[in-house]
């Protein structure tokens, strides 16, 4: 690895498994210190332990526990230079079955979590820092069945340009939209008869599914030195998906 990242300080959210714990894999070998961060306790002391950094339990939706994390933050390390907002979840439903509680679930934790993680710990970050966003090739164009979290993730994309505005000059804001990666996540709806692997290989052109490294990879690249000119950005990173 070439060290990219030496001497920074990162936070991935939902950093215990698939695409978060790829991305805090690569920067914690690119020479970053990561602290990752997930609901589940269990999972975050394993991932920390393979990965051989901190971590600190948390649910993204909740602001007094985010308030309690950027005072553990500010006595524990110096200023923040990465926040990763990549904790998410989906329960499928079209809009004629689709709960309240599980439209708040989802827009709590995949909006609510990035807006209130960034509100957070932006008195925390120096200028020159970057804030990365993950959402989903459904937040630019949606599917059947999934209506709170096509919602969500679309709130995510122009969340991330309109903090970009904001911050223009002092913070770099920007966004990766992957297609569908192979993850938990996914072997999970898999698993519960949803969908098939099949059919979620055939939706990317390249035939498919994608691989946390290589979501890792451009996310290396957004909060790395050789994108300093980079903020805004909304990137597909989708097989193709995308382009069909």
């Amino acid at each position: 690895m070439s060290g990219l990242l030496e001497g920074k300080i990162a936070i991935v959210t939902g950093g215990s498994k698939g695409i978060g714990y790829g991305i805090a894999e690569r920067f914690t070998n690119e020479g970053a210190k990561v602290i990752i961060c997930s609901r589940n306790e269990s999972e975050l002391s394993e991932a920390a332990s393979k990965l051989s950094c901190e971590s600190y339990q948390l649910d993204v939706s909740d602001s007094k526990g985010i308030k309690s994390m950027t005072e553990w933050f500010s006595k524990e390390h110096e200023k923040l230079d990465i926040l990763v907002n990549n904790a998410g979840l989906i329960r499928p439903g079209s809009i004629t079955d689709t709960t309240e509680e599980d439209w708040d679930l989802q827009i709590n934790v995949n909006l609510k979590g990035p807006f209130l993680m960034s509100n957070n710990f932006l008195p925390l970050m120096n200028n020159g820092s970057s804030i990365l966003n993950i959402s989903s090739t459904v937040g630019l164009r949606s599917m059947r069945g999934a209506v709170a979290y096509c919602a969500s993730k679309a709130g995510v994309v122009n969340l991330t340009k309109a903090m970009a505005l904001d911050l223009a000059g002092k913070i770099r804001v920007n966004c990766i939209c992957p297609a569908v990666v192979d993850t938990p996540m996914v072997a999970e709806r898999v698993s519960k008869g949803n969908v098939s692997r099949k059919m979620l290989e055939r939706v990317q052109p390249i035939g498919r599914m994608g691989r946390p490294e290589e979501i890792a990879a451009m996310a290396l690249h957004l909060c790395g030195p050789e994108a300093e000119w980079t903020t805004g950005s909304i990137i597909t990173v989708d097989g193709g998906q995308t382009a069909a």
